[in-house]
């Protein structure tokens, strides 16, 4: 047989081996590495064909079932990184193993539109409740308090900008609250975000609790007024999920917990799942280890703690709140956290059933520049 045939038949032998191969892998529906849905077979018809859907569902199934597409995806990042490549795309590759979130393009408009937004719902609530405090913490990511972990010339969002034009936008009545300066004057700067995840740490949440108690003219609770446990060792977070590099060490998850016990019982779901805790560790069984806070996201967490001093918060929130919020239930009878991407009720006439005496927004600034929701949600 001729050189060339040969060639030929191993080429065509390989070909039908890997398309085999894929046909015959069994589909996977979740990425537990990439902590996303896959694309799955996609359904065969006229329609789907004509209109192109079919050959882009078949593109992306394809991509996302592809045999050991783990394993795949990570050797590409490891060649990217052993040729110098800062980020794959989607992190940015930090020293010490520490990942950064790849800001979106900044939208001026956009954020001014979110600050102005804030603004007035809080000069619309203040009028018709005067007796309501409102309050407005905009948390720094870790791009901007630990700066000298990026890569070298990464571009990064200008978040004191936005925090400064957060503060000018709103009136002398609302506390304003910016813990960037009590962030930057750690010396362990490192501990107070997590390394695989875009979230701050327990740590990092309680000195923004404490710059916000501060601010309001209130005395935080300190440190030692806490046992902390470290509750998890193997966290891996969505930055992680978006880095495809088995290489990074897991990160530890602590919590708090207060040495004055005060039970709280914490009701989401529309009220059809009730804790007795503000943390639940079944989810440190899985991969939504955050979600150990609170329970995660919900259209309306309500808190009920045991202080009995009248006094009821509403907050505004991202998942930031998570992580900060168990610290306010030591000063606060109830708390409802609302999430503005779910919560489809007109909140300021929602607020006048529930008795609100003080009012908290708080997102982190990445979140809180690009959330095209926010505005109209607060109109």
């Amino acid at each position: 047989m001729r050189k060339d045939k040969i060639i030929s038949l191993v080429f065509v032998g390989i070909l039908l081996a890997g398309f085999l191969w894929n046909i015959l892998t069994p589909v996977r529906a979740y990425s537990e590495r990439e902590n996303r849905y896959l694309q799955g077979r996609p359904t065969l018809s006229m329609d789907r064909v004509l209109s192109g859907q079919f050959g882009k569902d078949f593109e992306t199934y394809t991509t996302d079932q592809f045999p050991m597409r783990d394993a795949w995806v990570s050797l590409k990042t490891m060649a990217g990184l052993a040729m110098l490549r800062p980020d794959n795309g989607r992190v940015y590759f930090g020293k010490q193993h520490r990942l950064f979130e790849i800001p979106e393009p900044a939208d001026a408009a956009l954020q001014e539109k979110n600050c102005l937004a804030v603004a007035g719902f809080l000069e619309k609530v203040t009028r018709e409740y005067p007796e309501i405090r409102a309050s407005v913490l905009l948390a720094p990511t870790a791009t901007t308090v630990l700066e000298g972990a990026l890569p070298a010339c990464a571009p990064v969002a200008d978040e004191a900008g936005l925090i400064l034009r957060q503060r000018r936008a709103l009136g002398e009545s609302v506390v304003f609250c910016d813990p960037t300066p009590a962030l930057l004057g750690q010396l362990d700067r490192e501990s107070l975000y997590y390394r695989t995840d875009h979230h701050w740490t327990t740590r990092g949440a309680f000195l923004a609790y404490q710059a916000l108690l501060t601010a309001q003219g209130e005395t935080p609770l300190e440190e030692r007024d806490f046992r902390i446990e470290t509750v998890s060792e193997d966290f891996f977070g969505t930055l992680y999920s978006k880095a495809n590099l088995p290489l990074i060490p897991a990160d530890t998850i602590e919590a708090y917990l207060p040495e004055e016990e005060n039970p709280c019982t914490v009701t989401y779901d529309g009220g059809k799942t009730v804790r007795e805790s503000l943390y639940d560790p079944s989810y440190l069984e899985g991969r939504d280890k955050y979600a150990y806070f609170l329970g995660g996201n919900h259209p309306l967490t309500e808190i009920t703690t045991s202080v009995r001093n009248g006094r009821r918060l509403l907050v505004i929130k991202d998942s930031y709140a998570h992580a900060l919020v168990p610290f306010l239930t030591a000063h606060y009878e109830t708390i409802d956290m609302v999430d503005l991407r779910y919560f489809k009720e007109d909140l300021a006439a929602w607020m006048g059933d529930r008795g609100i005496t003080d009012v908290l927004v708080l997102y982190n600034a990445s979140t809180f520049a690009s959330d095209r929701q926010l505005a109209a949600a607060l109109s």
